[in-house]
């Protein structure tokens, strides 16, 4: 099989190998658009769990040295407020995701009943 001839964002060629006339990779293929898409909606998902996990773990050994008194309280408290700001946020881009996600279903529904898009 050939390369894909595709470049990648930072400028290299693709490393993939080619799939068809076009010389392109599965993820380059435009025709592969809207489910790359979808895919990556799930990954950002992934990104937020492993985000949510670490900072559990982060918040439960920051417990444990407040309860120790190897961190002072007024500095657990700042820590757990920004805490608190990053954890809003992560659940903004959660929301963000699942809306991009219902909207390419909505459309590929659309598509599939005949009903126009727009």
């Amino acid at each position: 099989m050939d390369q894909c001839r595709a470049t990648k964002a930072n400028g290299e060629r693709c490393t993939l190998a080619s799939n068809g006339q076009r010389g392109l990779c599965w993820a380059h293929d435009p025709r592969n658009a809207e489910r790359r898409r979808r895919t990556a909606s799930r990954g950002g998902k992934a990104k937020a769990n492993k985000e949510v996990a670490t900072i559990k773990a982060e918040i439960q050994s920051m417990i444990a040295e407040v309860r120790t008194g190897s961190l002072p309280t007024t500095e657990a408290n700042t820590i757990g407020r920004l805490y608190a700001v990053l954890l809003d946020y992560i659940r903004l881009e959660r929301q963000v995701y699942v809306e991009d996600d219902l909207a390419v279903r909505i459309e590929e529904l659309k598509r599939g009943s005949g009903t126009d898009a727009s």
